[in-house]
């Protein structure tokens, strides 16, 4: 009987505590080493378990990454309620989910180290897993941007390219606030108030979005 199914007392099973465990170690090891480090011996080593255990959870390591990352990443939270969030909000208040969103990505990606190094793996080089995960990822995006699209239709208001460049924006404000003196644009992203401003702004060019839209 292997370590993922044996059960234990209690209300959590073995196999759920010890695939929590390898997803841990999974995040540990991206956060000090960055994906170089991500390697099938290091994960078990620091999760203490064997290979074979790790298999037994997962079936292969690149089911442990998407795993791993499908957990972590933001936009992946909304897979399962993207469809209900689109019709909560519809059309007349998608200025509402655009800001909602943005302003929690801006809140979740400026926090989580992981994510910052996955994202930098993603942009270095063309991992086939990484590659599908983005296709994934902008399947659930694409449904709340539809709904934006529908909002400025027949108007020269590119929603689309705005809403790009903002949270472009919001990936390099990220990686320079992580280096010394990390200013771009004079803005310290480290500095708490920026943070509170940056979320401020990003509400603000939204709505001037969505008016300009309404009055082309």
């Amino acid at each position: 009987m292997n370590n993922c199914s044996r059960k234990y007392d209690g209300p959590i099973k073995s196999k759920e505590r010890t695939s929590q465990k390898i997803l841990d170690a999974v995040g540990e090891i991206i956060k000090e080493k960055g994906y170089a480090g991500l390697k099938i011996k290091n994960v078990a080593e620091r999760a203490k378990v064997n290979r074979k255990t790790l298999y037994d959870c997962f079936g292969n390591f690149d089911n442990l990454v998407e795993t791993y990352i499908k957990r972590k990443d933001y936009y992946m939270s909304f897979r399962d309620q993207a469809d209900q969030l689109v019709n909560k909000y519809n059309k007349e208040s998608a200025r509402e989910l655009v800001q909602t969103l943005l302003v929690g990505q801006l809140e979740n990606f400026s926090t989580d180290k992981e994510m910052q190094k996955i994202l930098l793996w993603h942009l270095s080089e063309d991992n086939p897993l990484l590659l599908a995960i983005n296709e994934e990822r902008e399947r659930i995006g694409g449904k709340f941007m539809e709904l934006s699209i529908e909002e400025f239709a027949g108007t020269n208001v590119d929603i689309r390219l705005r809403i790009g460049l903002l949270i472009g924006g919001i990936y390099q404000l990220v990686y320079n606030a992580k280096k010394e003196k990390g200013l771009f644009c004079g803005i310290d992203l480290a500095n708490k108030d920026t943070l509170d401003r940056l979320r401020l702004t990003l509400i603000q060019m939204i709505g001037e979005a969505f008016e300009k839209g309404k009055h082309p």
